[in-house]
């Protein structure tokens, strides 16, 4: 976010509010040009015209002499605070939530309703506790976003996130040492250490937060990119690379760790009949239904898929063959149950159901038994649950082969 003086301030270094609007406007010179190589982001824009505003503050703080205290003072620090709001706004619209503009000029307004009070004008030790606790307010929103993320995984949000903290904790411990300030302001000379940290804190932040918010911008973009590559674009649940690349570490973690592991495969019955009778937009339907079905009845580390067409498949760890034939059951009822509309044939599945363990070590041989068991229950009528007559967990040896004898009647 921009940083910059927040009053008529002048230090023994004639040359910070200078390098202040130099690192501004390239700051937002950087963001808007990562703006338009990526239109879909449109909190780089909020970020780039942020800096740029914060440039045009810095500016006019530092031309005390050269125009009136009207402009130097009073429409600068509006400047000021209208750019960490841009900051918020930012950060907002980062996390896809709506920017509420009121709340985005309200530093804005309330600095300067109170910069037409004369007493308050004419105090400097008050006008930098104003807008300080302002800035700091926009600061610690813009933490507040950056904390509740929707993607969590990136990388750079955390060093933002810490910078952006420690900038708000800077902004608000100008406000006791706002006499210090004042005093320095008015003498041009430095008392102590505080002035120059501050002011190298916020140079410090000027600088690193446009190359951290490119950055998660561009990790959420590759993020993006990748999601989108390994989920189904029909149904949103995984493709069949990503059921492959994912179930194969999920199903090594859980021989590994001698834990049981099912397998249960989906075939929709009559899928092509549902296709050619109601149509291609009724199909759809269907194949979306019956993954939101299945996603409502998983558990967070389960693993659900389409392999291709309307074939399916769920791999659920530390389950023992009659929990996967139970959840297979319910599956299967519930959706025979389903009424579509635009659907006059009721939409049915078919699964099989096989265990992890000496005969399917891994994905690919467990696919294939599941199969096996899928072809079965088609053969038997479809619409059905069938389970692959092998024994293959030990711990769970007793409950399994009791399942097994009981895989006939869930049929």
């Amino acid at each position: 976010m921009p940083t910059v003086a927040a009053t008529h301030f002048v230090l023994d270094l004639p040359t910070l509010f200078a390098v202040t609007v130099f690192l501004s406007v390239t700051g937002g010179m950087l963001l808007l040009f990562a703006w338009m190589q990526n239109r879909s982001t449109p909190a780089l824009a909020f970020w780039g015209i942020g800096y740029l505003i914060g440039a045009c503050a810095a500016a006019l703080l530092a031309s005390p002499g050269a125009l009136p205290n009207a402009w130097s003072v009073g429409v600068a620090n509006a400047l000021a605070c209208t750019a960490y709001g841009m900051m918020w706004g930012g950060a907002r619209s980062f996390e896809g939530r709506r920017v509420s503009m009121p709340l985005l000029g309200a530093g804005a307004a309330i600095w300067l309703v109170a910069f037409q009070f004369e007493a308050f004008a004419q105090s400097l030790q008050a006008r930098v506790a104003l807008v300080s606790a302002i800035m700091a307010g926009y600061a610690l929103l813009s933490v507040s976003e950056l904390w509740h993320a929707r993607d969590r995984e990136l990388i750079s949000r955390w060093p933002t996130l810490a910078l952006v903290f420690m900038h708000a904790a800077f902004l608000l411990a100008r406000i006791p040492f706002a006499q210090t300030l004042a005093i320095a302001a008015a003498t041009g000379q430095q008392h102590g250490v505080i002035v120059p940290v501050i002011a190298f804190q916020m140079l410090f932040t000027t600088f690193c937060l446009p190359f951290l918010r490119v950055a998660m911008s561009k990790e959420r973009a590759e993020l993006e990119q990748r999601k989108a590559a390994l989920t189904d674009s029909l149904t949103g649940v995984a493709n069949r690379r990503a059921f492959f690349d994912h179930g194969g570490r999920l199903l090594d973690w859980a021989i590994a760790d001698r834990r049981s592991a099912a397998l249960l495969l989906f075939d929709l019955d009559r899928f092509k009949e549902v296709n050619d009778t109601a149509g291609h937009q009724a199909g759809d339907r269907v194949l979306q239904a019956f993954c939101n079905l299945v996603g409502t009845a998983l558990r967070p580390g389960d693993l659900f898929g389409r392999l291709g067409g309307e074939e399916f498949a769920c791999l659920v760890a530390d389950a023992a063959m009659s929990e996967a034939l139970r959840l297979a059951e319910r599956l299967r009822h519930e959706f025979a149950a389903m009424r579509l509309p635009g659907l006059d044939v009721t939409a049915t599945v078919s699964v099989g159901v096989a265990m992890a363990g000496e005969a399917g070590r891994n994905l690919q041989s467990l696919l294939a038994t599941a199969d096996r068991a899928l072809y079965r229950a088609k053969a038997d009528g479809r619409n059905r649950v069938a389970a692959a007559p092998l024994v293959l967990v030990d711990r769970n040896a007793g409950e399994t082969r009791r399942a097994m004898a009981a895989a006939p009647a869930a049929g």
